[in-house]
């Protein structure tokens, strides 16, 4: 698959900008230490996904996002970001644009398509991120548990006769921490969720989704 913003810079005729976008691959596990990575740096997802931790001087973690395919990302300059450290970890194997803006906004007139693209992936990103913070304050556990997998399988989902099959690559301890909660919560909740018979659990990494409706509509209840 084609990345849309090597694309948008190609159509400028702007693709001899040196090292003005690149593309490359992370296997699962591999970790990505945005220090190492200039300030006008910009990710967007090819496929896989990448998962965006923040971690401070004292040892704490914070799961702050799961990027998938088409997601952008800016990370965090170091002199802004005080005493936090962010990376990023592909969750399964992933390949990324890395696109420096200044050399090629920097170029041409031509650049504009690029603007257009980035605007426009930026727009949808920060949509999302604002649905997610809703979703994180306003909401209880489950309904924070099933906004989640719902995300997720629209995102990654792939349509099947048993329903939208989904597969959580990540462990429990890293979704909890996303979403607030302890990995025992989640276990209960997605228990009941299965007891509901909204979702199935052929396995643990994969979450099979039969009604999308019935999942965003169950009663929660107190959870």
């Amino acid at each position: 698959m084609a990345c849309p913003i090597r694309q948008a810079v190609g159509k400028a005729g702007l693709s001899t900008c040196p090292n003005a976008v690149t593309r490359i691959s992370a296997r699962a596990g591999e970790k990505l230490d945005v220090a190492g990575f200039a300030p006008d740096t910009v990710f967007r997802i090819v496929n896989g996904m990448l998962m965006q931790e923040h971690v401070s001087d004292d040892g704490r973690r914070h799961i702050a996002a799961f990027k998938t395919k088409g997601d952008l990302s800016w990370p965090l300059p170091q002199q802004e970001s005080g005493d936090i450290r962010e990376f990023y970890e592909a969750v399964q194997p992933t390949e990324l644009c890395i696109i420096s803006v200044d050399p090629i906004t920097q170029s041409a007139p031509g650049a504009a398509g690029l603007v257009k693209a980035l605007y426009n992936a930026a727009r949808d990103e920060v949509s999302r991120t604002q649905s997610r913070m809703f979703l994180l304050a306003r909401s209880s556990a489950a309904e924070r548990l099933a906004g989640f997998l719902l995300d997720l399988a629209e995102r990654t989902g792939r349509v099947t006769k048993r329903g939208v099959e989904l597969k959580l690559n990540m462990r429990r301890e890293r979704i909890a921490d996303h979403l607030g909660m302890q990995p025992e919560t989640i276990s209960r909740i997605m228990s009941s969720f299965k007891k509901a018979e909204v979702i199935r659990l052929p396995r643990p990494s994969l979450v099979i989704i039969p009604d999308l409706k019935a999942l965003s509509n169950i009663d929660f209840g107190a959870n």
